[in-house]
């Protein structure tokens, strides 16, 4: 392996540990309100971090607006061991670092009477970056409106409002990466309106996506997408130690030149699609998905099912799926603090001088396997181990295996994925 790209990514942690953090630890928006979600800048640990004080010069404000950068620098290294019939199936998977996310953010708020919200963002690679997209790009670039005290509009290119792994900080959840990739989109430009019940114990959004902006096609001719989530929590107790969050979502989307392809790599950002489509001639597709998280003091168990209905010109409606169970358990007593506004669960906050230690577990399978469509089935075991050093350090460490049932054979990828982050 040259040692140029280990050079490189040993400069760029070099530097994100000289610039410790003060506030932030998550990679969106966070309403004030949800205090229990907010960096406790008063703790210390084994890992030094910097003052608020240290980082005064990430934050200005004027009469208009509040200004504070951000931070979220991502790097792994993939170890992937494949057998022959993986081989076959999807070519040799190579093994080395990746800069898998490095984002800055600017966010904070436009001083009316009522403040607005906005947050922009610009990444080398990540998750919305495809394959033949250059290497930098805006991620966010987004403005919320509050409307009333329990409603706001959010636009620019934003979020869509579907699926639990994509709505939130994925940095923040127990697994490493999205497993339900295929029915989703990172980001899109459109409008998002948020509504909320029952003191946050009730959400529901609703959102409208163009993408002509990113196409050469005019704003009429362009597709159209629609979510819609509602989410619940029929428990909860001891000020959120034990809840039950619950949801359900919808994604309606036209095919893009009456072209529809599904696809999603095998656990690592780095490896070719091992579930693939390929180009399917389709008008649109629906996609429906349900979620759970029961959380327990520092116990939780995460359960997501997707079911997608795509309409092709050729074999009729063809259905795909996909589902997970994670289940985490926190040595040293931590749990991860529920954004009720969100709807989602954030990032553990180590309360002792060693960090927080959490094992996890996950179960997945994404189907894209009908009669007339071989993209492929992909069973997901993974076990890994988190350690959250600070607020805002995180490293940890996953061993996973593939099992891929696709073109007659089962191909076996054995992968262990190292992972050290920091947000601000």
């Amino acid at each position: 392996m040259s040692k140029k790209p280990t050079i490189r990514i040993a400069i760029i942690v070099i530097l994100f540990s000289i610039c410790n953090v003060a506030f932030s630890q998550h990679t969106d928006l966070v309403d004030k309100s949800q205090t229990q979600i907010l960096a406790d800048t008063t703790r210390t640990y084994f890992i030094p971090d910097a003052t608020h004080r240290g980082m005064r010069w990430t934050r200005s404000h004027n009469k208009w607006f509040t200004t504070k950068l951000g931070f979220s620098p991502i790097l792994d290294y993939n170890l992937n061991i494949q057998d022959q019939d993986s081989k076959d199936q999807v070519g040799s998977q190579e093994s080395r670092f990746d800069i898998r996310s490095a984002r800055v953010m600017l966010r904070g708020d436009i001083n009316f009477k009522t403040p607005w919200h906005y947050l922009i963002s610009v990444e080398y690679k990540g998750f919305d970056r495809g394959d033949d997209d250059p290497n930098f790009g805006i991620t966010d670039f987004k403005i919320v409106a509050p409307l009333s005290e329990n409603s706001d509009i959010t636009f620019g290119k934003i979020k869509e409002t579907f699926v639990y792994e994509m709505v939130g900080d994925a940095a923040n959840l127990p697994h490493f990466e999205r497993l339900l990739s295929p029915f989703f989109n990172s980001r899109n430009i459109g409008v998002i309106y948020h509504h909320f019940f029952l003191n946050n114990r009730l959400t529901a959004s609703a959102g409208f996506y163009k993408d002509w902006f990113a196409s050469d096609k005019s704003f009429s001719k362009s597709n159209n997408t629609f979510t819609a989530r509602v989410t619940g929590l029929p428990k909860w107790e001891n000020d959120g130690k034990q809840f039950m969050h619950m949801g359900i979502g919808v994604r309606y989307v036209d095919a893009v030149d009456d072209i529809i392809q599904l696809k999603g790599k095998n656990e690592s950002n780095i490896t070719s699609n091992y579930v693939d489509t390929g180009a399917m001639d389709a008008s649109n597709q629906l996609n429906v998905n349900i979620e759970q998280l029961w959380s327990l003091d520092n116990f939780s168990v995460l359960m997501e099912y997707v079911h997608n209905w795509t309409d092709t010109k050729d074999f009729g409606t063809e259905q795909f799926n996909g589902y997970y169970v994670t289940g985490s358990y926190v040595l040293s007593g931590e749990q991860r603090p529920y954004d009720q506004r969100a709807a989602y669960a954030r990032r553990i906050k180590p309360t002792g001088k060693y960090g927080a230690w959490e094992i996890f577990t996950r179960v997945g399978r994404t189907d894209l396997e009908t009669k007339q469509i071989h993209g492929g089935i992909n069973n997901r075991y993974d076990l890994g181990l988190n350690w959250w050093a600070t607020q805002y350090w995180k490293a940890g460490v996953v061993y996973g295996i593939s099992n891929l049932e696709r073109d007659g054979l089962t191909g076996i990828t054995n992968n262990v994925q190292f992972r050290i982050q920091w947000i601000y």
